[in-house]
C-alpha cells in the first residue's frame, strides 16, 4: 500500500465540526450544503437518511479493516470533482480503530498502551491531509461531557465532541465553526449552538451568529 502524502496546501473553503447525540440530525445536516457532495461514512448512518438513499458518491468504511480502508480513501478520493466532503462520524472511527488494534493482541480484546498515542497521531495526520483539499468539509461526532477547570480553579462540565483530547483539540482549532446540534423535544426543531459558554464548547469565526436553525447553518 503506498504511503499517504500528507503535504500541506492552502484553501479558502470552510471547515465545520458538528457534534451532538446520536439521531439528532448531524448526517441530515449535510443535505443543506450547496453543490456536489461526497460522503465518507464511518458509521453507515446515511442508510437511514432519505437524502442519501440511492446516491453513489459515498465511501463506506470497512469495519473489519478501518485503518487500511481510510488510507485507501485518502489515496483514491479526488477532491477536485466535488464542492463538499462529509466525514461522518469521527467518534465511531475511534471505536473501530481500537477494535481493529485489539485483534492484534493474544486474546483479541485488549488494547496496548501504544495504541492510544498511535490513534492520536494518525487522526491528526488524517485531518491535516484532508484539510488541505480545496472543498468545504463537514466533520461530525457524537457528544460527551468533559470536566473542565477554569483559571480560578473552579471545575465544571462542558459538552464537547466525543473523541480523544489531542486530535479533538487539533480538529476544533482548525475548524472555522464548531457547533453543538440540539433538538427541541416539543416541536422537533433542530438547531445549532455556535457560541461557547461554560457548558458548551462552540465557536464561529465566519460571522456573528450565536446559533441558527439546521437549514440555515451553511448560510454564511
Amino acid at each position: 500500500m503506498p504511503a499517504i502524502n500528507w503535504e500541506k496546501q492552502k484553501t479558502k473553503k470552510y471547515r465545520y465540526l458538528v457534534y451532538g447525540i446520536p439521531g439528532v440530525g448531524k448526517t441530515t445536516l449535510s443535505s443543506f450544503m450547496k453543490g456536489k457532495t461526497y460522503m465518507l461514512s464511518l458509521d453507515q448512518s446515511f442508510y437511514r437518511i432519505k437524502f442519501w438513499q440511492g446516491k453513489k458518491d459515498i465511501w463506506v468504511i470497512d469495519p473489519d479493516k478501518p485503518i487500511e480502508d481510510l488510507q485507501d480513501f485518502v489515496s483514491e478520493f479526488d477532491p477536485s470533482k466535488y464542492d463538499n466532503l462529509i466525514i461522518d462520524n469521527m467518534s465511531n472511527f475511534q471505536k473501530l480503530w481500537f477494535a481493529e488494534k485489539a485483534r492484534e493482541t493474544k486474546n483479541g480484546l485488549d488494547n496496548k498502551m501504544s495504541d492510544y498515542g498511535e490513534i492520536n497521531n494518525y487522526t491528526i495526520r488524517f485531518i491535516s491531509k484532508v484539510f488541505t483539499w480545496d472543498l468545504n468539509i463537514l466533520v461530525t461526532a457524537w457528544e460527551k461531557r468533559d470536566k473542565v477547570t477554569d483559571t480560578n480553579g473552579q471545575e465544571f462540565e462542558q459538552y464537547a465532541p466525543d473523541f480523544r483530547p489531542g486530535p479533538r483539540d487539533f480538529l476544533m482549532g482548525n475548524c472555522d465553526v464548531v457547533a453543538r446540534m440540539t433538538q427541541k423535544p416539543k416541536t422537533g426543531e433542530r438547531g445549532l449552538i455556535m457560541q461557547s459558554d461554560p457548558g458548551t464548547y462552540a465557536k464561529n469565526r465566519l460571522d456573528n451568529r450565536p446559533g441558527c436553525k439546521a437549514e440555515e447553518f451553511f448560510n454564511v
